[in-house]
């Protein structure tokens, strides 16, 4: 596998519409589900209806929504997780949604398959049909291949 990386859809999610458009091209591989991920320049997108697999290697896994806050770390154990939601306490998080203008914050430093990435917010012009959380979750993939930085 290339160590350019990655990124892996599992459930529905619009993400894959915004590498080459709006975010820098990376490739994209987008499955109904997913039961095992065992490839670390992989950053694994869990969308709509999309069950977390069993992670023994990523680059990281993007979880969206603004839930209860637990999640199954006997799958993910070992693996940098990034939570992708409208709370500011979220790792990735929207500052700023005026229709097609969204503004999103990455919180805190992140591993990347290039070395670190720093806090930082990126504006992005996007098409009014991809939900917010899927244009943080694109944002944070392709933070981590160090596509964005």
């Amino acid at each position: 596998m290339s160590e350019k990386g990655f990124v892996l859809i599992s459930g529905k999610s619009a993400a894959a519409e915004l590498f080459g458009s709006v975010l820098p091209e990376c490739a994209v591989v987008a499955a109904e589900s997913v039961t095992l991920v065992d490839c670390p320049y992989c950053a694994v997108v869990i969308g709509e209806g999309g069950e977390i697999p069993l992670v023994k290697r990523a680059a990281g896994v993007m979880i969206c929504g603004d839930g209860d806050g637990t999640l199954p770390t006997e799958r993910l154990s070992g693996v940098q997780v990034i939570t992708c939601g409208r709370c500011g306490k979220n790792t990735v998080c929207v500052t700023s949604n005026a229709g097609e203008k969204l503004t999103l914050a990455l919180n805190r430093g992140v591993s990347t398959l290039g070395g670190l990435c720093e806090p930082m917010e990126l504006p992005l012009t996007v098409p009014p049909a991809v939900p917010e959380y899927d244009c943080m979750a694109a944002f944070a993939a392709a933070v981590l291949l160090g596509e964005i930085s």
